[in-house]
């Protein structure tokens, strides 16, 4: 405990004695002291004064700036920018130009190739002028069947036809099905292809009530209209896909024509032809003495008497046609058969249509007045056009019932054709009015 008082003693006697007491460096002490401070100031981060801080981020930047400028070569002396002259711009502008073109266009070939490479087992049936046509892939069944050929032919009826206006088509590339044909004269026959996959089922359906489950299958359409058809595709996974085609049927003219006089004398008499042609535009006739016309009811005079067949073909605006001949057309003078425009039928009840001159004289019995018929055909239809009565015996006619129930008062249409005993032709239409009793 002395010693540690002893030393205490001692430090005070020394604070006492120097603390009045001033040192003086020398000049040589001082200045290495000045730098040391300066140099520690200068690595102490001071936001007010330049120090070591913003010297490091000058050489920074200043190092990044050479390197940037050094690797660009335009700043080099030795490059020169080309001089560019009219000519030369439009060079390269054209050379850009056909780069992308060229690119673009390999692009695109190279999408059409792989879809054709894709579809080509499937070809579609075309016209007769085109190329075979593929058709764009459709979610469903159409990847892996062939379609068989369809004939080119037209297939009509029945009917002379304008062959241009019945080629077959494909309907449509987007579709299940391919026609023949999609548009002619009634009667019109249609072939019908289903473009499906094989373990796929399909039903059609025609528009005139009609249906079909046969992959490929024929339909006759005799009625002139509009029809859609309709093909259901029901493939393996469960879905159903449709697809339709219209069929546009037109109606077909009935060429039809009268002689006058009926009783004429050749070759005095000049010959008027009547013509009684529906549904036609056009006309072709042939007197059968090597001379023709066009002339909707033309006159003629025969240079002396012979047999002559004469023909009329009758041309609607869709191309349809029909025609009617008439053999030995003079041959037959005196031949006739005509019918009466009224009757009145027995109400007790149906004859059966036997005549015989009693009831020909009450007129219950519709019959014609004839002469040299050989063969007879008669037909009787109400207004809506619904068959109530048909014979092909000239000796049997109608005597106005229906399934043995007497018809309604009215008019009523028939239609009677035949030929005479000359092989002469005969068709007539015209109405008869059933009177009540």
């Amino acid at each position: 405990m002395k010693a540690r008082n002893g030393d205490k003693e001692l430090r005070d006697l020394f604070r006492n004695k120097l603390e009045s007491a001033e040192v003086v460096p020398s000049p040589s002490v001082s200045k290495i002291i000045m730098k040391k401070l300066a140099v520690r100031r200068f690595l102490r981060f001071n936001a007010a004064r330049f120090n070591a801080w913003y010297a490091g981020a000058i050489i920074t930047t200043g190092t990044i700036i050479a390197v940037i400028l050094s690797s660009n070569p335009r700043n080099d002396e030795s490059y020169k920018e080309p001089a560019l002259t009219k000519e030369t711009d439009t060079q390269i502008i054209k050379e850009e130009v056909r780069g992308v073109t060229e690119e673009k266009g390999d692009t695109e070939n190279k999408t059409v190739t792989g879809k054709q490479e894709e579809k080509a087992s499937y070809p579609v049936i075309t016209p007769d002028d085109q190329e075979p046509v593929v058709p764009e892939q459709k979610a469903g069944p159409v990847n892996s069947v062939r379609i068989p050929d369809i004939p080119e032919e037209t297939i009509v009826s029945g009917k002379e036809t304008l062959r241009n206006n019945l080629k077959a088509t494909v309907v449509n590339k987007d579709s299940y099905i391919a026609a023949s044909v999609i548009e002619g004269c009634a009667p019109l026959k249609v072939i019908f292809r289903s473009m499906i996959a094989p373990e796929d089922s399909c039903k059609w359906t025609f528009g005139d009530g009609g249906y079909s489950y046969n992959r490929n299958t024929e339909w006759l359409f005799d009625i002139e209209g509009e029809y859609k058809v309709n093909l259901d595709v029901f493939t393996a996974d469960g879905k159903r896909n449709t697809s339709s085609v219209d069929i546009i049927v037109h109606p077909s003219p009935e060429a039809h024509f009268e002689i006058t006089p009926e009783d004429a004398i050749i070759p005095d008499d000049e010959i008027v032809f009547l013509n009684y042609s529906t549904n036609a535009v056009r006309y072709k006739w042939d007197f059968g003495d090597g001379t023709t016309s066009e002339l909707f009811e033309p006159r003629h005079v025969y240079g002396k008497y012979d047999d002559y067949d004469i023909q009329l073909i009758a041309y609607s605006e869709y191309g349809c046609s029909d025609s009617l001949m008439i053999y030995n057309a003079f041959s037959g003078s005196g031949y006739f058969v005509d019918f009466p425009n009224a009757f009145m039928p027995n109400p007790n009840g149906p004859s059966g249509g036997y005549y015989s001159p009693r009831s020909d004289e009450s007129a219950f019995v519709f019959h014609p007045v004839y002469s040299g018929v050989a063969d007879y055909q008669l037909r009787i239809f109400s207004r809506l056009g619904i068959l109530i009565f048909e014979s092909n015996d000239i000796n049997i006619g109608w005597d106005g019932y229906y399934k043995g129930a007497l018809c309604e008062p009215g008019v009523y249409i028939y239609k009677v054709r035949g030929k005479y005993i000359s092989g002469e032709p005969f068709t007539k239409m015209g109405d008869v009015t059933l009177l009540k009793n």
